[in-house]
């Protein structure tokens, strides 16, 4: 089965440079594994766990949107250049994008050290 929620955090995890993705666990209420960001550096990883079930995923149109943030380097990490709001997409019209945008402010996928949920990934303004 080709995981959505998979598809779309190997996408979200490109605007923190993260190289690979390792699924440790899929349920239908979770998907969990490690962040990897430079795979010669075993302590270049961070685990994380996106509670969201595979119908809750985001569409595809968010990856389109994440996908040219990252070509046109439109962010730094997790802060987003705010001239992300004029560029043009030949999938979508300008009100979509704003949706996509407001919907990617509210994603995030949780960080876990030493068996504990501390930090998110976030994007923001």
């Amino acid at each position: 089965m080709n995981s959505k929620r998979l598809n779309f955090i190997k996408s979200y995890l490109k605007l923190y440079d993260v190289q690979k993705i390792e699924l440790t666990k899929e349920t239908d209420k979770f998907i969990q594994g490690f962040a990897i960001y430079d795979e010669s550096d075993p302590d270049e990883i961070q685990e994380f766990i996106w509670k969201k079930r595979e119908s809750e995923t985001s569409p595809q149109e968010l990856i389109i949107l994440i996908d040219r943030i990252v070509k046109e380097k439109m962010h730094s990490g997790d802060k987003l250049n705010k001239q992300i709001e004029n560029i043009q997409f030949d999938e979508f019209d300008d009100e979509k994008r704003q949706k996509l945008l407001e919907e990617l402010f509210e994603i995030e996928i949780n960080m876990i050290d030493h068996g504990e949920e501390t930090d998110s990934y976030f994007v923001h303004y």
